[in-house]
C-alpha cells in the first residue's frame, strides 16, 4: 500500500502506522515516513539534549601554578 505525500505531523504519523502494519521496524518506518515528507530526525547529543546553537567558549591561556 503506497505511503500518503505530506509534511504534516498527522501524515507522517499515519505513514508510520501504515509501514509499521507491513511489517517495517520502528525505526525503518521512522526513516522511511521523514524521508517522504523532506524531513529530517533532530540530532540528539550523548546525555540526551538537542543541539539549538553552538557557542564556544573562549580559552584563556593556562598558567603553570605548581612547583617543578
Amino acid at each position: 500500500m503506497p505511503i500518503m505525500r505530506g509534511s504534516s505531523s498527522k501524515t507522517i504519523s499515519n505513514n508510520v502506522r501504515k509501514l509499521r502494519g507491513e511489517g517495517f521496524p520502528q525505526k525503518q518506518a521512522v526513516a522511511i515516513s521523514l524521508s517522504n515528507a523532506g524531513k529530517s530526525k533532530p540530532k540528539k547529543m550523548a546525555n540526551g539534549g538537542f543541539v539549538k546553537r553552538f557557542s564556544p567558549i573562549i580559552m584563556k591561556p593556562q598558567r603553570f601554578q605548581g612547583i617543578y
